[in-house]
């Protein structure tokens, strides 16, 4: 009689047990599609972490980004799929088309979310035409933005109007150097707008086949994007975005109706390139750049890099890369920008070779952070624009071009000074690095949709 209490309170507890462990999964069916049944089957999970994810975080709305977070987490399929099953697969004459019966672990969804919600803070996103292409073909390039624009807002993305884009752009060219075009003061465009992430629209093309028979010319729209993270300057990929075959009474007229089609098919995997890249964070930490102005050589900056690696919160390749009196620095961090700008301070004021020249920060923007001594003044970032009053501009450092040649946007926009900072004997240049230490991101792709990805340096 004394066993029965006790088996009451084991399989208590036993239910007990399973019921909290109920609560901490979402048993769900999603469909995907892609080019590939792959690509449809990493659609599906997606999906079905996104399903699960909004009827688990529907408390978290409020949170700047809110889906954009949401977004980010779903890419980490490894990480929050327990289980599934594949229960319908159906190819179609361009895709395939896969339901699976998935279980999502929520408790690490709802860990990493909090985590990127602290890191992503208020991004904001910029669709920018080539310029060089836009002065031939402005009615597309502009419609193209609008459209892309278009669906940063339906996915409640925040991002920089085009309005907005054309003034500031009028601003950036009043500080360009003769000879400067196109992307090279775009970061200086996303500096003013607090843009974080750019679009550039590269290319707007056709293709043409002849229809069957030779009786008729098909034609497709096709646009060449390229995704940027404007705060280090890496290239995050190409994504070629892609109409449908349609019969063309000229076949070199570019209609609205199919760079609509074209965006329409090719957007998901445009912002994939971008949500999977800040998915990565939760893993890896947040990436930033750190730029050291006046503070020493190489030699000099051995040991607080050497710190910074001895400590478990920075991780990265850690790879110091030094122009005379200037070095920057790639890494990642796993906590906020201020935070990370607190500790670099507090390891300077710990080596005898820095403490004396009392090193501040002199320029926060996203998760770029510029470092110099009090005393130092940066060349490029206490001079308005001429004419322009809108306040200060930093010193550029061109990243490297990505395996097609193409480069990323410069950090911002060179401008000439009237003044030398003291201990300086040039103001107008800044140093080039030639080595980032950064990786790049592949997007998914989805029906319709062409990608192509440069090789990490």
């Amino acid at each position: 009689m004394r066993l029965l209490p006790k088996l009451i309170i084991i399989c208590s507890l036993f239910v007990s047990a399973f019921s909290v462990n109920a609560q901490n999964v979402s048993t769900v069916d999603a469909t995907g599609s892609g080019l590939t049944k792959a690509d449809a089957l990493q659609d599906a999970l997606r999906n079905a972490i996104s399903q699960a994810a909004g009827v688990s975080l529907k408390s978290q709305s409020t949170v700047e980004n809110f889906i954009l977070v949401s977004d980010a987490i779903s890419t980490n399929t490894e990480g929050y799929i327990s289980k599934y099953s594949v229960t319908k697969e159906v190819p179609l004459r361009d895709r395939f088309e896969v339901t699976v019966n998935a279980t999502v672990s929520l408790d690490p969804v709802k860990a990493d979310f909090q985590l990127l919600a602290k890191t992503i803070g208020g991004v904001r996103f910029m669709a920018v035409p080539n310029e060089a292409k836009a002065k031939t073909d402005k009615a597309n390039y502009d419609f193209a933005v609008d459209a892309i624009n278009s669906a940063l807002a339906a996915k409640k993305y925040r991002y920089v109007d085009k309005t907005r884009y054309e003034n500031l752009k009028k601003e950036a060219m009043n500080i360009m150097e003769e000879g400067d075009t196109g992307i090279q003061y775009v970061q200086t465009l996303g500096i003013k707008a607090d843009a974080q992430f750019i679009i550039e629209l590269v290319d707007i093309n056709t293709s043409t086949r002849e229809g069957a028979f030779g009786t008729r010319t098909e034609t497709k729209t096709n646009i060449v994007a390229k995704a940027y993270d404007n705060c280090t300057g890496e290239g995050l990929g190409t994504v070629i975005m892609e109409s449908g075959w349609s019969t063309a009474s000229d076949a070199g007229t570019i209609n609205r109706a199919s760079i609509k089609e074209a965006i329409d098919n090719g957007v998901e995997s445009l912002l994939l390139t971008f949500t999977s890249y800040i998915g990565d964070w939760v893993n890896n930490g947040t990436p930033f750049e750190l730029r050291f102005y006046e503070m020493g050589t190489f030699r000099d900056l051995r040991e607080l890099r050497n710190k910074l690696k001895a400590d478990l919160t920075f991780g990265g390749q850690l790879e110091l890369t030094s122009v005379n009196n200037y070095s920057k620095l790639i890494c990642t961090y796993k906590n906020k920008g201020d935070d990370m700008a607190d500790k670099v301070l507090d390891i300077c004021d710990g080596i005898p070779t820095l403490v004396d020249k009392k090193i501040d920060v002199k320029l926060i923007y996203g998760r770029q952070i510029s470092f110099a001594p009090q005393s130092y003044v940066v060349p490029n970032m206490v001079k308005p624009a001429a004419g322009s009053g809108t306040g200060n501009a930093p010193g550029a450092v061109t990243p490297p071009a990505d395996k097609s040649g193409s480069t990323a946007p410069a950090t911002t926009t060179p401008v000439k000074s009237t003044t030398k900072p003291a201990g300086t004997t040039k103001s107008s240049t800044k140093p080039t690095s030639t080595k980032t230490g950064t990786t790049t991101k592949s997007a998914t792709t989805k029906p319709g949709v062409k990608t192509t990805t440069p090789k990490s340096n």
